[in-house]
């Protein structure tokens, strides 16, 4: 026992000593690595700064002699005194005999090997010094001749001029044309002290240095050695190692050459395309810490001896009586009897120790007797567990016992299960999870609720939740196996998920999982996976369906033109309905170039015009449609999903305008119209509020050119925006509501006048004109709004003649001809406007109490070129006085419209022919006129 003792404290000691000293050694090595690095890093810096100095001063001056070798390059010829332009390349002034040389004597410091200057053939037009003949020479086959007239800055791999190594730095010099014309390049004499030389001041250690390696030629360009200049490195292949450090993409700092380990650092010099390599013998760097090592090391050995001698002594008097009671408790074990309490010696130590081993026999008895009641309560709890429970062996994973949970929840009776295992029974859906799930409760003891599928024992699938421990059983080692089945849970988890993620009329994804597609899609598009392309369904027209066939029809209408656009599109989009009867699709990995993208795009979006072409067959019908598609491409930068949704939406709103079947892609200016449409909305909320809008009059006259009555139409003068159409403003009115009110005040204003009128002399004839919208007319109070206007103003009604469209009377034509009615036994009257452009129902139009049709301009205006419009005119004519109708022609521009008008039947005239539309006071002026006067004056509006 004391020499075990003494065995672990020199243990422990040389253990110290030997990481001591590999510590050293590695920190050693790092400091020398990192320094190593660092001079490297310097010396790179230093070079490549000086090369860009170099090059900066050839740049500039190289810009004064563009005009000199475009247009006098004779000038070149002269003595290098002339040369004004390097005076003036470096902003000096001629203040002395040798100022003009200045220049000069520059570039001789900065290039030792001369400065000379070409033509664009690569002939040499002059040399500075003038006893290095370089004049005459042609340059034109050197390859950095040919990049400084592509318009590049080059450092030229190092070559041998005559006998001589040299490095050229050059750059084009451009002229007025912005082509280059010549080049001015500086020659740096390797051979000669020159601008390399300036690393070598620094450390390299002893037998250490450095190489300047140009690797597109792999030779050295400079050394600490100076005759290793131009010296080539090994061929290509005979060094992997050196290949990797001549081409900079190596990490390793340790090179083995020639038997000796050699600590490197490599560092690019970009501008010249060359590295700078700096080498140290291993053994010369960790020759100190070699040297303390050593150190160490001796005074180890002399410290344990020493202490060895002194602890055995101590050890062998103080361990004496511990020997004793060691022997008494190894009788008891070789006797194999139960453990019994020792005597207690009289030493403080082991006297102690043996009356904590007294106290931990009794402690032994007393757990015995409770591992021996905890048994019975495991035993307990094991088969009554409403989990599934097992114990396999881990030696062989052979089944040792299974509870009630076991069976109920796998099938197996436990007597099935016995000396079997779970992959014999087939519990494991994917046996080769098995062994690696073992292996981390091995390497973890544990494992805790892992969702596996399993395998009930008649086929069935089962998740279950999976926990598992290691235990020790009669010294037997094992893993109890706690099943929890989750089944049923993960059944509801999963159909809950389906039905918050897909539209569960058509099984599609809903606008929510769509969402999350199109977010997924944009990271590919941004990782450079090509474009993405959105497509924006709606199907045209589909209330009609819903209304001819009801709404059950309807959804299986939806369903079946689902399947049909899912087969239409290629096997990677993904196609959603988010709502009605729209749909979205997603392209992802388009093709990156933004025409090939769209080019794709158009191609699937006609494929769907063409698939939808053949009618859709669903629940015993058969039904023809056509969709508008709004396009959008995407990827090209990032955008939330919902950005992109709000602009495909938009594409497809101008692409149901543009008309049924329609495929329109987005572009920015669609924005801009939406947001000049909002703020004209915004304009026209305020101007009805601020009533800005005004009524001017276009008077009807019959043929004796007597104005019998006027059309009121309404005009918007806005201050920000001066004169706006009602082209523009009225449409915009219909679509967002606006045209209600608006109804409402046109009529009001009207009927104001037209009371007006009734009260002055001449004028109590007038009838006045109004249109109806079909949305104010389909209002179920419009009667009532008509009667209490006509109530307020005190306008006569025989004289309010109420103009409609045909598409306000093509829908519930029974509430159209009871509202008529109800506002005719007021004594209003009714005009059909643009007759002959809609419907033009003959059914509908017996039924209708009207008083009057007007021909709408479009057949008006060309009657007398076109014999259509002129037939049809007629037609009109004649139907409106088999009818009992007065009929009105409107736009009427020229007198042959109204003569031929005439001679066709027509009595009653409208159009600015007879007067454009008037503000009142004008209009008091033309009423004023005679009969024959039929031409007003032409004001604004």
């Amino acid at each position: 026992m004391p020499l075990l003792t003494v065995l672990l404290f020199l243990g422990g000691l040389w253990a110290l000593v030997l990481f001591a000293s590999h510590q050293l050694r590695q920190d050693m090595r790092t400091q020398v690595e990192t320094q190593q690095q660092s001079t490297a890093t310097f010396a790179a810096l230093a070079l490549e700064q000086t090369l860009q100095e170099r090059q900066a001063v050839l740049l500039r001056v190289a810009r004064h002699f563009g005009p000199i070798v475009e247009h006098q390059p004779e000038q070149l010829s002269a003595s290098p005194s002339s040369f004004a332009a390097l005076r003036q390349a470096f902003g000096e002034m001629p203040m002395g005999p040798n100022s003009a040389q200045l220049g000069l004597v520059v570039l001789q410091q900065l290039f030792n090997g001369g400065t000379f200057i070409t033509n664009a053939e690569g002939l040499a037009l002059t040399s500075f010094p003038p006893h290095i003949l370089r004049i005459g020479n042609n340059y034109a086959d050197r390859d950095f001749l040919r990049r400084a007239l592509a318009g590049s800055s080059v450092v030229s791999p190092p070559f041998t001029e005559g006998t001589t190594p040299v490095v050229v730095m050059a750059v084009p010099i451009w002229g007025d044309s912005g082509v280059p014309v010549g080049v001015l390049a500086g020659v740096l004499d390797l051979s000669d002290p020159n601008f390399l030389s300036s690393i070598q001041g620094y450390s390299y250690g002893r037998d250490g240095g450095f190489l300047v390696v140009d690797t597109a030629t792999r030779s050295i360009i400079a050394a600490s050695s100076s005759n290793r200049t131009l010296q080539a490195l090994p061929a290509p292949g005979a060094d992997p190692v050196l290949d990797a450090l001549a081409q900079g993409d190596s990490t390793q700092t340790e090179y083995l050459r020639n038997g000796t380990s050699w600590l490197i650092a490599v560092r690019s010099i970009p501008i010249a395309g060359w590295k700078v390599v700096v080498n140290t013998p291993l053994a010369e760097a960790l020759a100190p810490v070699n040297a303390l090592s050593q150190n160490i090391t001796l005074a180890a050995i002399v410290v344990s001896l020493l202490a060895a001698l002194g602890m055995w002594r101590l050890l062998h008097h103080e361990l004496r009586p511990l020997e004793i009671t060691t022997a008494a408790l190894a009788g008891m074990m070789r006797d194999g009897g139960t453990l019994q309490r020792v005597a207690v010696p009289k030493q403080a130590e082991v006297r102690q120790m043996a009356l904590v081993f007294n106290h931990l026999v009794q402690e032994i008895e007393q757990r015995q007797q409770a591992l021996r009641e905890s048994e019975q309560l495991y035993r307990a709890a094991f088969q009554f567990s409403p989990n599934g429970l097992e114990i396999t062996r881990l030696r062989d994973g052979r089944i040792v016992d299974v509870n009630e949970g076991f069976t109920r929840i796998y099938g197996w009776q436990r007597g099935e299960t016995l000396e079997r295992t779970e992959i014999a029974l087939g519990l494991w859906l994917s046996p080769q999870d098995w062994e690696p799930l073992v292996q981390h409760i091995v390497l973890e003891r544990s494992c805790q609720d892992v969702e596996l599928h399993r395998r009930h024992k008649d086929g069935r699938p089962l998740t279950v939740l999976l926990s598992a421990s290691l235990l020790l059983l009669d010294g037997e080692h094992c893993i109890l196996w706690i099943s929890h089945d989750v089944t049923a849970q993960r059944q509801a988890d999963a159909r809950i998920a389906h039905l918050t993620s897909t539209d569960t009329l058509t099984g599609l994804p809903n606008r929510q999982s769509f969402v999350q597609s199109l977010e997924q899609a944009q990271i590919q598009c941004l990782d450079g996976q090509g474009l993405g392309a959105l497509l924006y369904l709606d199907v045209d027209d589909f209330q009609a369906v819903n209304d001819t066939l009801g709404h059950e029809a309807g959804d299986a209408f939806l369903a079946a033109l689902a399947r049909r656009i899912q087969a239409a599109l290629p096997p990677n989009a993904v196609l959603s309905r988010p709502s009605g009867d729209e749909f979205l699709a997603l392209l992802p990995a388009l093709p990156a170039v933004l025409g090939d993208a769209a080019l794709r795009t158009e191609r699937v979006a006609a494929g769907l015009l063409d698939a939808l072409e053949t009618p859709i067959a669903f629940a015993g019908a058969a039904q023809h449609c056509t969709v508008s598609i709004g396009v959008l491409l995407f990827g090209l930068q990032h955008e939330a999903p919902m950005e992109l949704l709000r602009k495909a939406d938009l594409t497809l709103n101008q692409a149901k305008s543009a008309g049924p079947g329609s495929i329109l892609f987005y572009e920015a200016q669609m924005q801009a119209q939406v947001a000049s449409r909002a703020r004209l909305q915004h304009s026209l909320r305020e101007a009805l509020q601020q009533q800005s809008f005004r009524l001017h009059y276009q008077p009807q006259v019959d043929s004796a050119g007597q104005v019998v009555g006027v059309e009121a139409l309404v005009r918007w003068f806005s201050q920000e925006q001066g004169f706006i159409s009602p082209a523009e403003f009225i449409p915009l009115a219909e679509k967002t509501g606006l045209i209600l009110p608006l109804g409402r005040w046109i009529l009001h204003t009207a009927c104001t006048q037209l009371a007006t009128w009734a009260t002055q002399p001449g004028r109590g004839h007038i009838a006045m004109a109004v249109n109806v919208s079909a949305g104010q007319f389909q209002q179920d109070d419009f009667v009532q709004q008509v009667q209490e206007v006509l109530q307020e103003t005190g306008a006569p009604a025989p004289l309010l003649k109420l103009e409609l469209t045909e598409s306000a009377m093509v829908e519930q034509i029974d509430a159209v001809v009871q509202r008529m009615q109800a506002l005719r036994s007021l004594g209003v009257r009714f005009s059909i406007d643009d007759f002959g452009t809609g419907f033009s129902s003959l059914a509908y139009l017996k039924r209708l109490p009207l008083d009057q049709l007007k021909i709408d301009q479009g057949f008006v205006r060309d009657c007398l070129e076109d014999r259509n419009d002129a037939s049809i005119a007629q037609t009109v004519i004649a139907l409106g006085h088999g009818l009992g109708l007065e009929v009105i022609a409107e736009g009427v521009e020229t007198p042959g419209h109204q003569a031929a008008l005439q001679g066709w039947g027509c009595r009653f005239f409208q159009g600015y022919g007879i007067s454009r539309p008037l503000p009142i006071e004008a209009l008091e002026v033309f009423l004023s006129q005679p009969a024959a006067a039929t031409t007003a004056p032409l004001p604004p509006g």
